[in-house]
């Protein structure tokens, strides 16, 4: 199991950065890679007597996650505006806001 906490935070350092440099198929191809990561540590079991690691890393894995879902945010909102300056030269109204994850 902590080899595959590895393989995830070693995927979501790969999405991170193709997140950082707005690649849209790197970003496709990172995140195929930590969908594919995350199926393979759900099926991990803990090794006994190494719960508290496991914890640790976890963790770690979960404030990665939270960095990458503020880059895609960022992203999002960078995506809407332009879109809204799109519509402004065009003489129409902004379509509103885009989700949020």
């Amino acid at each position: 199991m902590l080899m595959h906490i590895d393989e995830m935070q070693a995927r979501l350092d790969a999405l991170v950065t193709a997140l950082d440099g707005q690649d849209a198929g790197a970003i496709i191809a990172a995140s195929e890679a930590l969908a594919t990561a995350v199926i393979l540590f759900r099926g991990a079991p803990i090794p006994v007597g190494r719960e508290a690691r496991a914890r640790v890393l976890i963790g770690d894995v979960l404030k990665q996650l939270e960095a990458a879902a503020i880059r895609v945010n960022v992203l999002k909102d960078w995506t809407r505006q332009r879109i809204d300056r799109n519509h402004a030269l065009r003489g129409m109204a902004p379509r509103g806001a885009a989700l949020t994850y």
